[in-house]
Formats: C-alpha cells, structure tokens, sequence
C-alpha cells in the first residue's frame, strides 16, 4: 500500500513525486517501463532544456539528471523494467517485470504522468510496399543516441515539428544527406530557434503544403513520391515528384497515452483523446491525477515539470484531506 503511484518517470512524473515528497508523504513509487528514469530526455542530446526551472541552458540529458538527482537525494522508491497492465477507479494496480513476474499495488492516490505515443505509418496512411527503412522520429533518435545506430544514409522526413527538425540536423550531423522535410501545412510547425539551427544553418529544403503519397522499395526503401497540396489540402494534379532516399522517418503527430486511465473510468476528449481534468489536475475520477504530455500535444520538458509540481501539490493536498 503505498500513499502515491506515480505512473511514468519522465519531467512530469518526477518533478509530481519530488513534491510529494517534499509535502511530507514519504510511502511514495515511481513504476517506469524504461531502464532508467527521466523519460525521453535520455535520447535529447541537444540543448533548449532547463530554461524555465534552472535558468540554464541543458541538454536533455542533463535536465533529466537534474530531476533524477533530487529524487535520489529525497530517497523515493522506484520500479523500472516495470510496465502497468490494469488500473481500476479504487487505485488497484497490476504491474509486470521480469524481476518480479505479475505485481498488485494498491495506492490512496495515482498520478498519470505517462506521456504521449507517436503515430506509426499505419495510422497516417501513407501506401506503399511494407519495407524497411521507415520508422518514426523517436525510434531513430533512440537509435543513433542511445544504441549508436543510423537507420540510414539518405532521409526524407514527413513532418515538421521540433523532434523533425531536430532529427533532421542530427541525421546530416552523422553524415547522412535529408533530401528534404515535407510538411502539409503552409507553415514550419517547429520551433523559430530550430527552424533557423536545423534547417537553415545546414541548407535542408523544407517543402511546405506537400505530402508523400507513396513509399517505394522492395527489402529497402528506394525512395517516395511527393505531391503539392492545395489550399484545400487537395493534390495538386501534376505537381507529383519523386525523391530517391534509403529511409523515411515520419515526424508528425502524437497521441496521448490515456489507455489506462480510460480503463480506470476516466474520462477523456473525444477529438483529443486527452483526459479531463479539473483546476487541480485531478481527473474525472477521484484521487487519479495527471500532468505532463498525455494531456498536452508538443508539452516541452520545463512546462511538464512545471506542471507536475502543480499535480504534486494538488495531490498532497488530497491526500492530507483524506488523513484529517
């Protein structure tokens, strides 16, 4: 039986539990399907972190040190290697890990800091062969990153938000040649600061109102085809082009990882998929609270620590309601 379940160790996740902590309830566990704590800040290596909470510019994997070091210093308990399977609206909580085999938890209160999930290629609906060569922005940042990997030598990059441009400099970085970033929109949906680091500072097209309308390859990708949208978000008849390159990472949006808490009886936005909460970050079902990036598209990491100490102080404060 713990005080609070603290489900995701990510900025969000960590900073909720700190304060927590530091609020007086000391029975308190992080549970982290990862290896380590901190979330994905452990694959950003670039810098534009720690602004907000430590008026220093951090790359991310020093950000996520930061907040790991406090929860150290606090003596907070933590599963890693741990994956959550079942939650129920009385905060029962059924966890797995290799260690441990099937775990039962049971917690006075839970914080959802869970995070968001990118979309794969069978959701944006790109046709094509089924090849290699595609995966998503994560995917290929984890694996040049952390394993020391590069997923390919020439790259085409559908999507321009930060983790896009971000991947597109960090691609050419190694090595590798992008061939170009599309975007379907009229605008870069990036960051100004990684618009002008990543896409200007090292001459890599940005082809605004296009899409790929088909991937080509046999074992491999061998390139894509790309058309210009209308206003409308219609093809342009003829205005197809063919790009040759060896992989595809698809850069667009995330959904939020609210499965769980669905399962609990929470409520969520049907157009977001996001999940409700009230002006204390508590969801719709009492003592289940959440923060970070499972409630907010492209949240970055000083705003979801920001907002994990707000769910840790609303959650204390629930709690010692609950002890009077």
């Amino acid at each position: 039986m713990y005080d609070v379940v603290i489900i995701g160790g990510g900025p969000a996740g960590l900073a909720a539990s700190a304060v927590v902590r530091s609020a007086g309830m000391d029975n308190i566990l992080i549970i982290d399907r990862e290896n380590s704590l901190g979330g994905t800040l452990n694959q950003c290596i670039h810098t534009g972190f720690g602004l907000q909470v430590f008026k220093e510019d951090l790359t991310g994997t020093e950000f996520a040190q930061r907040l790991i070091d406090e929860i150290n210093r606090l003596g907070i308990q933590y599963k890693l290697n741990t994956t959550v399977l079942e939650i129920s609206s009385d905060k029962e909580i059924v966890a797995v890990s290799g260690a441990e085999g099937i775990i039962n938890i049971k917690a006075a209160a839970v914080i959802f800091a869970v995070g968001r999930r990118e979309m794969p290629r069978s959701v944006i609906n790109i046709t094509g062969t089924r090849c290699s060569g595609i995966l998503t922005a994560g995917a290929a940042q984890k694996l040049i990153n952390l394993d020391g990997y590069m997923p390919g030598k020439e790259a085409v990059i559908f999507g321009s938000g930060d983790i896009g441009l971000i991947m597109a400099r960090r691609l050419v970085i190694e090595g590798a040649k992008v061939k170009a970033v599309i975007e379907q929109q009229n605008y870069c949906r990036g960051n100004e600061r990684y618009q002008e680091e990543c896409l200007q500072d090292f001459d890599i097209p940005l082809m605004l109102n296009h899409t790929i309308v088909g991937i080509d390859g046999d074992d491999r990708v061998r390139g894509i085809r790309a058309a210009q949208l209308d206003d409308k978000g219609n093809l342009l008849e003829g205005s197809e082009k063919y790009i040759d390159c060896d992989t595809v990472l698809l850069a667009v949006e995330t959904v939020p990882e609210s499965g769980l808490a669905v399962q609990a009886g929470a409520k969520t936005s049907l157009e977001t998929g996001a999940l409700y909460i009230d002006e204390n970050m508590q969801t719709t079902i009492e003592g289940i609270f959440a923060c970070g990036s499972v409630l907010h598209e492209g949240m970055e990491a000083d705003s979801a620590v920001i907002e994990g100490y707000r769910a840790g102080r609303s959650t204390a404060d629930y709690l010692m309601g609950l002890k009077k």
